[in-house]
C-alpha cells in the first residue's frame, strides 16, 4: 500500500499552487493606484486641502472614471488621536498623497483628569 501524503503537500511535480496576480500599481493612463492606509493630504493632493488633513483610505473607487492623474477614494478623516471622525469620498491626486504612520493613542493616555484640585 503506497504511503499517503497530506492534502497540503506539494504535487508530485514539486510545484506550489498558483497565486493570483496582484492588481497593477498604475492605471492605463499612468496614474498610481491608491493603496489602503493613512495619508497626509495637502494642496499637493488637491486644492481643496488648504488646511492639511490626515485620512485613512479604505479603498480606491475604481468604478468611477476620473481625469488622468486623479482618483476617487473612500476614506475616514482622522483626528489627532488617530480616531475616525468622518467618512468621506475624496477626489485627489495620488502622487500628492503622503503616507504617514499613525500611532493610536490609548484612551487612558488622552485626557487624564487632574485629581485633587
Amino acid at each position: 500500500m503506497p504511503a499517503q501524503r497530506p492534502a497540503h503537500a506539494a504535487t508530485s511535480h514539486g510545484t506550489a499552487p498558483r497565486r493570483t496576480a496582484s492588481p497593477t500599481p498604475t492605471r492605463p493612463d499612468g496614474t498610481p493606484r491608491v493603496a489602503p492606509g493613512a495619508y497626509l493630504l495637502t494642496r499637493a493632493a488637491s486644492p481643496q486641502f488648504s488646511q492639511p488633513i490626515v485620512v485613512r483610505v479604505i479603498r480606491e473607487l475604481v468604478e468611477r472614471q476620473p481625469y488622468d492623474g486623479w482618483a476617487w477614494v473612500d476614506c475616514y478623516v482622522l483626528d489627532r488621536h488617530g480616531d475616525a471622525t468622518e467618512k468621506r469620498q475624496l477626489f485627489v491626486r495620488p502622487d500628492g498623497m503622503r503616507p504617514v504612520q499613525i500611532r493610536p493613542v490609548p484612551y487612558a493616555e488622552r485626557h487624564r483628569a487632574k485629581v485633587g484640585r
